[in-house]
């Protein structure tokens, strides 16, 4: 028979109010051309809150992919500081490949769908 213990350190349990900082490349043209993003570490009701944007369920039921959702929400509230500092609205208007090059640091969809299933991940590296 397994014996459990009880963990007695609550910060085992909980998500961390640590961010990560990341260099992300603005041009790929110029590799020295960077800029910096700070990315908070994501708990079970973020990755539920993303869910709940990133599908789409009419009245019949049926359900929709929405991905510009699930990025929106990813990148409004996961992202917590820029250097240089964006508002949420210039964040959203990132040229696109910069926009790709973070979305890399955020979980992926497939990972979100899989953190539902009951297996959560951590942001890729």
């Amino acid at each position: 028979m397994t014996k459990y213990q009880v963990v007695t350190d609550k910060s085992l349990l909980l998500k961390t109010n640590n961010t990560e900082k990341y260099i992300v490349g603005i041009d790929p043209e110029d590799e020295t051309q960077v800029m910096e993003v700070w990315i908070k570490d994501i708990s079970f009701l973020d990755i539920q809150g993303a869910a709940q944007r990133m599908f789409n369920v009419s009245n019949k039921g049926n359900v929709e992919l929405n991905l510009e959702g699930y990025y929106h929400y990813a990148f409004g509230n996961w992202i917590t500081k820029t250097n240089p500092a964006l508002t949420r609205g210039e964040i959203a208007k990132l040229k696109g490949h910069i926009g790709n090059e973070i979305s890399k640091l955020l979980p992926k969809p497939n990972e979100l769908m899989e953190a539902l299933e009951g297996s959560f991940t951590k942001p890729s590296e």
